[in-house]
């Protein structure tokens, strides 16, 4: 099985496809890239959005997306497109990949991350649809970090210890 991240909105032949481990340790680096920066709660909630692409939460295969799916909000879209844009930086620096507890195929992460910063870029608010505004899982325990990773918990814990 696959994952694919795809930009529609602006190219449809445009997309990144990754199997399962892949996916897995791609979402690993962003979340783990955006715990020290997320400080504002729509930050948050888009570190938290990412955590939810956990297979274990959404099933194997099933945990790719398109960037129009992404927790928009016209409203602060430039801010949130800065922020992922800095989050991805991070990642492509490998900030914080010594949580990750192995070592992933370099070439490969850093390949997908380059490719996903590509797609963003090309990414605007005129492409942003009203449903993505309501795509976080609601529960108790937002904003709450893992003790082990120190990334954000989704609905069903942390996605790099439900990867473990």
């Amino acid at each position: 099985m696959a994952n694919i991240i795809s930009n529609d909105q602006v190219r449809e032949l445009d997309f990144l496809r990754m199997s399962n481990g892949l996916t897995s340790v791609f979402i690993d680096t962003i979340c783990l890239a955006g715990r020290d920066l997320a400080a504002e709660d729509f930050q948050k909630d888009l570190m938290i959005w990412f955590a939810q692409r956990d297979a274990r939460l959404m099933g194997q295969g099933i945990t790719g997306f398109d960037l129009v799916e992404i927790a928009w909000e016209r409203s602060i879209f430039p801010q949130q497109k800065e922020f992922l844009l800095d989050v991805l930086q991070l990642a492509l620096a490998k900030k914080n990949w010594e949580y990750l507890g192995y070592h992933p195929r370099e070439e490969w992460v850093l390949e997908n991350l380059a490719g996903f910063k590509r797609m963003l870029g090309e990414f605007e608010g005129q492409h942003i649809e009203e449903s993505s505004q309501d795509s976080l899982i609601p529960f108790a325990g937002k904003y709450q970090k893992c003790q082990k990773h120190g990334i954000y918990l989704h609905v069903a814990g942390c996605v790099i210890c439900n990867n473990s």
